[in-house]
């Protein structure tokens, strides 16, 4: 069929010209075409909103670098393998390809027994954007998404993933390789706004599990996982989760048969940091665990977790830094500082009213503590889980100087006063605004 013929077209050229000189925006993609998929439609249609595709598989089939594929309200019970649909790929950010839920309406994946909605493992720079997708595993399908041998840039966003038998987010090094060890792992994916709940069917299954490096978690939810809320973690590696990010999501109510289990937890690799995170209700708030290296936790708020709310340890932690960190009224440790912990800075955290031990050392070596606060520190609502610092904090200006740490939990810049706040938050003074009444009988010259 004419690729241009009867789809929708992308504007090829847009100029505009402005009074006292001339604006030339660039020119978009030629070659970006729209392709829909309905309930109602057809797989022998030509893929435009009146004439549309029936299943996504065909839609998929379509596509090349720049179009977006468009699914109608309804539910499709459908699993896109790499080995049995080539997924084609976009070239990069600016030309990515595009597979998202029509604007204002609602579609619900139903992957079959077994399988993901997405599982794709065939090794490529994908560039690929999925959007807006509902994906309920029903208790049947294994994953909400896969990615795995070496499968590099996907973009998960505005999605909620559930009902998983297994994990509901996974990427894997590889599957079945000879020597994970030398594979590559650096896979750039990047998570973002999703809404992860209720997979998993032992404490081996969690809301994320990722095993590779570069990778972006941010602005979701990880809740009701029957394992941890998410994990960047190798069972058997060190060194190959490296350098991911966890930032402003919020981890919640996870291991719900009761087990051992974090909110999140950063492993098996180096360099990986969580900031501007909230995590409660899980066994453990915030772990670092297992042959990991430079770890840093901050800015983070954890509070009525079962047993920690930051722990650090087993199996070879060394260099972690537990910074800025709000630790509030959990039901044993506040921090702890477990064994085989090495070199541990553990610098400008409030912990405070924990069951046990506000912050605990075991058997771990050479841990620096410095400038944290355990007494009240006169949060503004810690019963509405306000853990702003009432202007008269004795933890204000109290902190030390934390080069990377450039802001606080709401994005307030750091410092605002004469040093860094101790907490997740730094306190911001309210100017005077109202001018002072006139004196009475004044005259003006």
């Amino acid at each position: 069929m004419n690729r241009f013929s009867s789809l929708t077209k992308s504007i090829l050229f847009v100029q505009s010209v402005l009074m006292g000189g001339a604006l030339i925006l660039p020119p978009l993609d030629v070659n970006a075409a729209t392709f829909h998929i309905k309930k109602t439609g057809s797989d022998s249609n030509s893929g435009t909103n009146l004439s549309p595709f029936q299943t996504i598989k065909k839609g998929i089939g379509m596509l090349s670098a720049g179009d977006t594929l468009y699914v109608h309200e309804g539910t499709y019970s459908e699993s896109i393998h790499s080995w049995k649909i080539p997924i084609p790929n976009g070239k990069d950010w600016n030309k990515p390809i595009t597979i998202a839920a029509f604007p204002g309406e609602t579609v619900i994946i139903n992957p079959p027994s077994g399988n993901a909605f997405f599982w794709i493992q065939d090794g490529e720079a994908k560039y690929l954007i999925i959007d807006g997708f509902i994906v309920d595993g029903q208790k049947k399908a294994i994953h909400g998404f896969k990615f795995s041998n070496n499968t590099r840039y996907v973009r998960v966003q505005n999605s909620e993933i559930k009902n998983s038998t297994d994990s509901g987010l996974i990427v894997t090094i590889c599957g079945g390789c000879q020597n994970p060890e030398t594979a590559p792992h650096d896979t750039f994916h990047e998570f973002i706004n999703l809404n992860v709940h209720h997979n998993g069917s032992s404490i081996k299954d969690h809301g994320f599990y990722i095993e590779t490096s570069h990778n972006i978690v941010e602005d979701s939810k990880f809740h009701n996982n029957q394992g941890n809320g998410g994990k960047f973690f190798h069972g058997n590696l060190s060194g190959v989760a490296n350098f991911n990010i966890a930032r402003n999501n919020v981890f919640y109510d996870n291991s719900t048969s009761g087990n051992w289990s974090c909110g999140l937890i950063l492993s098996s690799g180096d360099g990986s940091i969580a900031y501007n995170n909230i995590s409660y209700g899980n066994y453990a708030g915030f772990c670092i665990l297992h042959r990991v290296k430079n770890a840093r936790l901050y800015n983070n708020i954890a509070y009525d977790n079962d047993y920690y709310g930051i722990y650090v340890g087993f199996s070879s932690t060394d260099s972690s830094y537990i910074e800025n960190n709000t630790v509030y009224k959990n039901n044993g440790y506040g921090i702890f500082i477990g064994d085989e912990a090495n070199n541990t800075q553990v610098s400008n955290n409030i912990s405070y009213l924990n069951t046990g031990d506000n912050i605990g050392l075991f058997k771990q070596t050479g841990t620096l503590l410095s400038h944290n606060f355990t007494s009240d520190p006169l949060f503004v609502d810690p019963a509405a889980r306000n853990f702003h610092l009432k202007s008269e904090s004795p933890a204000i200006n109290k902190g030390k100087f934390i080069n990377i740490i450039s802001d606080d939990f709401d994005g307030t810049e750091r410092p605002q006063g004469s040093s860094h706040d101790i907490g997740a938050y730094e306190e911001v003074s309210k100017e005077d605004t109202i001018p002072p009444a006139t004196p009475k009988d004044f005259v003006a010259n």
